[in-house]
């Protein structure tokens, strides 16, 4: 597993520089990294490991398979997550991948700017939910026999259910607080 942090010189926090495709978590900062290399990786090509600088990293093992393959396994499950956010999906692309600009964006589809800003946070936020996806129940997930951060069922009482749809997380009441961690230029 590889994960390679450098520090911003302005304001001194760490970002994640790169990632290897065996050490993707799926959170906020992972996709942030990965989501303008979107096009790339379905092509097989993955972001160029950067050279020197680094904070923190860790290396374990070897791959058993082909580099170009990693990257286009990485590129299907951000896309099978991103697939479940509709048009979104599409907001999310145009500003990642193409590099259009908010309002760019927002004319195309005739929408308000901050309304483009608030579904491309959310569609990432719903997407960032680490390795586990959130709408799959843990029965329902390919990974369950081995998984060892498996969900815990539902309780009585508790508020969020254990697989939850793109819209029931859009209008949940609580969503300024779970898009909060996101740029709001974004």
């Amino acid at each position: 597993m590889l994960r390679y942090y450098l520090k911003d010189p302005t304001t001194s926090e760490e970002y994640l520089a790169w990632v290897a495709p065996g050490a993707v978590r799926y959170d906020a900062r992972d996709l942030d990294l990965l989501l303008p290399w979107l096009h790339e990786m379905r092509e097989g090509a993955y972001p160029v490991e950067p050279s020197g600088g680094y904070i923190e990293g860790t290396r374990a093992g070897r791959s058993s398979k082909a580099y170009y393959e990693a990257a286009c396994q990485v590129a299907e499950r951000i896309d099978s997550r991103l697939s479940r956010t509709g048009l979104d999906r599409e907001l999310v692309e145009k500003h990642y991948c193409q590099d259009f600009t908010d309002g760019q964006i927002a004319s195309w589809y005739g929408m308000d700017t901050e309304d483009v800003r608030r579904r491309i946070r959310s569609a990432v936020s719903y997407i960032a939910s680490g390795t586990c996806p959130r709408w799959l129940d843990c029965i329902d997930c390919p990974e369950h026999e081995k998984c060892r951060n498996k969900k815990h069922p539902p309780r009585k009482f508790t508020k969020q259910p254990v697989g939850i749809n793109y819209r029931q997380w859009v209008g949940h009441r609580r969503y300024k607080a779970r898009t909060s961690h996101l740029p709001s230029n974004t």
